[in-house]
């Protein structure tokens, strides 16, 4: 049985016993995928065994036997929430989380995956920090990392299903959660909004045009206060000069906010069917958000990201599609 460590925060991490498992693999040499696995790993922040088979191409079985070699090896730190591992509440294996160690950076460094210690320090932090990797990050709470395997579901299904919806020439064309998609607008007397999105991506469909889209992975933990806010400064936001600089087809753009409960996401869309209009916009207005439960999309069926799961309060009866 592996040994585990237990936060007072709820987070499991699994202790590497490379004494012991890590010769099962014999001398363990790094393969081309290996370290796309662990690259992938790194870019996502977080992702669960079925996530990494799903965007790895070779067997079930090869992926899953790497994953436990670049574990115990001390490449990929592996984790679980506590209440995951309680089999009265969740029958079968516990569901694992991976995150990347300090040996899994130092290989893509090595193998010119990442940006060299000397790189990274004569960038500017902020700059530095979508290819920047820190050992901090290994420490996480069970919310966090719940939280980041919803954004990592959501990017991991667009992924696959970009993929497949090629021949429908749709492309990705950018995935950013860096603190550079944060966004910051100053209203005439003062006034500052400032939006933290848990992601922002781009798609380029067949006729060039590009969808720009805010994502917010909603674990029904803000108030009705904070989420009337929330819709607040992006509204002001995609108005403001420097959100329209930055993005092609400015305003070709959406809010998508995304839940697991269907109270949950009425309780979203109420808030915004009663919130007052800040102005009359240029463009856009309410309709730029959208919302859609988690179950609506699967890993098992990725084009169903694409389909009409959208729902807004402007056409609230009918669904729309992503693109």
């Amino acid at each position: 049985m592996e040994k585990t460590i237990t936060t007072k925060n709820g987070l499991r991490k699994f202790i590497p016993q490379p004494e012991r498992y890590a010769a099962r693999y014999g001398i363990f040499t790094l393969t081309p995928r290996d370290l796309d696995i662990i690259e992938r790993v790194w870019r996502y922040r977080h992702l669960t065994t079925d996530h990494i088979r799903a965007l790895t191409p070779g067997s079930d079985q090869q992926i899953t036997r790497r994953l436990q070699g670049l574990f115990h090896n001390l490449y990929l730190a592996r984790y679980a929430p506590r209440e995951r591992m309680r089999h009265d509440l969740n029958a079968g294996s516990p569901v694992l989380a991976y995150g990347l160690e300090t040996t899994g950076w130092r290989a893509l460094q090595d193998h010119g995956r990442a940006r060299t210690d000397a790189d990274l320090e004569n960038s500017e932090l902020e700059q530095a920090a979508p290819d920047a990797w820190r050992q901090v990050y290994t420490r996480r709470t069970s919310y966090f990392l719940e939280h980041h395997l919803g954004v990592s579901n959501f990017h991991c299904v667009l992924e696959l299903a970009l993929r497949d919806g090629a021949a429908r020439g749709l492309s990705l064309l950018e995935w950013d959660q860096s603190k550079a998609i944060r966004g910051k607008v100053t209203l005439r007397g003062g006034k500052v909004y400032r939006t933290a999105p848990d992601a922002y991506f781009s798609i380029k469909d067949a006729e060039d045009r590009v969808r720009n889209c805010f994502l917010e992975y909603d674990a029904s933990s803000e108030e009705r206060r904070r989420i009337l806010e929330k819709y607040i400064r992006y509204w002001w936001w995609v108005q403001s000069p420097a959100y329209r600089d930055g993005h092609q087809d400015h305003e070709h753009v959406a809010v998508l906010f995304v839940t697991t409960g269907e109270k949950r996401l009425a309780n979203l869309m109420q808030v915004l069917r009663e919130m007052q209009k800040p102005n009359n916009p240029p463009f856009g207005g309410k309709g730029i958000f959208a919302f859609a439960l988690e179950s609506d999309y699967q890993l098992a069926a990725p084009a169903s990201i694409l389909a009409p799961i959208w729902r807004t309060v402007t056409k609230p009866k009918e669904r729309i599609a992503l693109v």
